[in-house]
Formats: C-alpha cells, structure tokens, sequence
C-alpha cells in the first residue's frame, strides 16, 4: 500500500509542478496541499512543499524546513533532517539545468501511517542515483549509503520535470 500511496504522491508532485513551473514562487513560505483523492490510503494527508534556491547556503533552510513541520519531540526528526540534509545536497551538487541562480529543488513532507515521507525533487541528472562506498578520507559520496541505512525505504523517479528522490522513515510498531 506504500508503494501505491507512493506512486500517487509522485504523481501529484509532477503535476502541482507542471501547473507551477512558470508560477514565482515565495521561498520563504511553505506550501500546503493535500494528498490525492486517487488512492484511499491517503485520505486528506497533508502535504507541505517549500522550495529553495540550489545554492550551498539553503541545505541548512531545508533543514529546517523538515525539523519544523516534524517538531522537537518526533522520533524521527533527527533521521528525517539528517537524509533531507543529504538529499538537498545532492540536488545541488549533482542535477543539472541552468547554471545560474534560476535552479531550484522542491522538498515535500507527507505524515503516513506512523512514519514520515519526504521527497526531494531537482532538475535531474544524468546519472541514476544509487549508493556507492566513498573511502574512510572522503570527503562526499555518502548522502545515499546513509539513505539506504536509515530509510524504511527509498527510491526514485524520473520524468520531464526532473528527479524525485524520496525516503520513507517508520516508527516501530
């Protein structure tokens, strides 16, 4: 049922996206919409987006973004913000598009059944995501290991628009 929810709520990204691609956008505030009507399992969950600049200085404003919607007290707040961390990364690092200040990423949150969902969605790549081993005097390459560490589970999905790299975290229980 998570795969579905999931398919729905990357398909419902890819579609707000379309609609708002030409849209300016205040970066300083989230937006909140709600999941797809299309699948059960997601009866009226919230969905709060919040994009940012593709430059260094937004990896901490991601950050908080999520340990904002999330709060102080969520178990898994800390693992939330650690791979969103990493994720926002990554879109900056590595997806491609205009090399000017006009690049973005898209984070969306969803609270699912005891868990958390959070996507990050860039201009895309060519290359496909996936883990690799970095040596112990590395200084990068581990943003996707601790990902697959520590998600309940992970993956990705392309289209027109860009890349989606989402991770789900569950509560035990």
């Amino acid at each position: 049922m998570a795969g579905r929810f999931l398919s729905v709520l990357v398909g419902a990204f890819g579609d707000r996206l379309r609609t708002m691609a030409g849209d300016s956008v205040d970066l300083s505030r989230p937006y909140m919409g709600w999941s797809s009507p299309l699948d059960p399992a997601s009866t009226h969950r919230p969905l709060f987006s919040r994009r940012f600049r593709a430059t260094p200085d937004q990896v901490r404003p991601a950050r908080n973004f999520v340990a904002g919607l999330l709060g102080d007290s969520h178990p898994l707040r800390d693992d939330a913000v650690l791979l969103t961390s990493e994720l926002a990364t990554n879109a900056i690092e590595h997806s491609a598009g205009p090399t000017s200040g006009s690049r973005e990423f898209l984070i969306t949150v969803s609270f699912v059944a005891r868990g958390v969902l959070v996507t990050v969605q860039d201009s895309g790549s060519l290359k496909i995501p996936c883990p690799r081993e970095s040596g112990p005097d590395a200084t990068g390459g581990r943003g996707l290991a601790l990902v697959n560490s520590l998600a309940t589970q992970w993956g990705f999905h392309r289209d027109s628009m860009g890349t989606v790299i989402w991770f789900e975290l569950g509560s035990p229980g």
